[in-house]
Formats: structure tokens, C-alpha cells, sequence
């Protein structure tokens, strides 16, 4: 089951030098891929992602204010002014005329009661925020919807040690491969 989940992290952006995510990604033992902080870099891992080499798809990113490792109920068709590293913004809508809302297709209501009730590390969201977590949420939702697909923001190490967040995100991986 470990070789059918595939991870993605992130690399640094604005005041972040190393990405807790793309640590976590790199250690925990699944296929993994790190990512630009850059929309053609997602457009392009999106793209290139093929179906049949996943069932579950496990994307991280950074979220500086958060203490928790957070699940992402819902991807956002909007992003906010904010630019990426290589300085392009993507204001507005996602897809103009497609769905406001995508839910995780990972995040089930068992799942997310076996994460969130015995893990004092976790907490479930409803903001993936309005840049590159979100907009990695909504085309991998849009582009794989017969997957399990979710986003699971984890804090910076300051709020949470990388240790703890590594025992708590194999904890989710152990609920979501059974």
C-alpha cells in the first residue's frame, strides 16, 4: 500500500529557507515528489502525474501560523494577489465556470474521525488559503477525480518539532492505506 501513495512537498518561498514539507515528504517513506513554489510548476506536476501510478495522493505545504497538522476538507476555485517564487501571481479564479468548491476526496468522515480524535497534533480546516496549497488542491482534485486525493498543511517547526510531525503525519498514512 506505501508504494500506492504519492506525497508532494514544497520548497522555500518568502521567509521560509527550508519547507517543513518537503522534509516530510522526503522521509516518509512513499514515493514523493518536492515542488516549486511556482503555479507552472503545479500546472506541470499536475499534468505529468499519471493516474495509474497512484491511488492516493497526499499533497503537504507549509501553513507559518498553524500549530497543527491540518487536513484540508476543501480546495477553493480563487487565489488571492499573492506571487510565487518565480514573481507570477494567479488572482481570481482558478477555472473561470467550474465548481467554487471541491471537497477532498481523501478526507472521509472515518478517516478524518481516526486522525482528529486520538491525535492532539491535528485539526481539521476548511481554508486551504488562497495560494499554492489551494491552487495544488483544485487542479489535483479536478485532474484525478476518481482518486483519493487531499491536502494536509503541517506547521513550521518553530510551532511543531519536525519529530512530532513526522510521527504524527505516519499516523495519518497508517489511517489512510488500511
Amino acid at each position: 500500500m506505501k508504494d500506492r501513495t504519492f506525497v508532494t512537498g514544497f520548497g522555500a518561498f518568502q521567509d521560509i529557507a527550508v519547507n517543513p514539507s518537503s522534509k516530510l515528504a522526503e522521509t516518509c517513506g512513499r514515493p514523493f515528489r518536492n515542488l516549486e513554489v511556482a503555479f507552472q510548476a503545479v500546472d506541470d506536476f499536475v499534468q505529468e502525474l499519471s493516474p495509474a501510478t497512484f491511488d492516493r495522493l497526499l499533497m503537504l505545504g507549509v501553513a507559518s501560523s498553524r500549530d497543527r497538522l491540518t487536513p484540508e476538507l476543501f480546495a477553493r476555485n480563487m487565489l488571492g494577489p499573492s506571487k510565487d517564487v518565480r514573481g507570477y501571481a494567479r488572482e481570481g479564479f482558478i477555472v473561470p465556470e467550474a465548481p467554487l468548491l471541491l471537497e477532498s476526496t481523501l478526507w472521509t468522515p472515518q478517516i478524518l474521525s481516526e486522525i482528529v480524535a486520538y491525535d492532539p497534533h491535528t485539526k481539521i480546516s476548511m481554508d486551504a488559503g488562497e495560494y499554492l496549497c489551494n491552487y495544488i488542491s483544485y487542479r489535483a482534485l479536478q485532474r484525478f477525480p476518481d482518486k483519493q486525493v487531499g491536502f494536509l498543511h503541517v506547521p513550521s517547526e518553530s510551532h511543531l518539532p519536525l519529530a512530532e510531525q513526522s510521527a504524527t503525519l505516519e499516523r495519518i498514512l497508517s489511517v489512510i492505506e488500511r
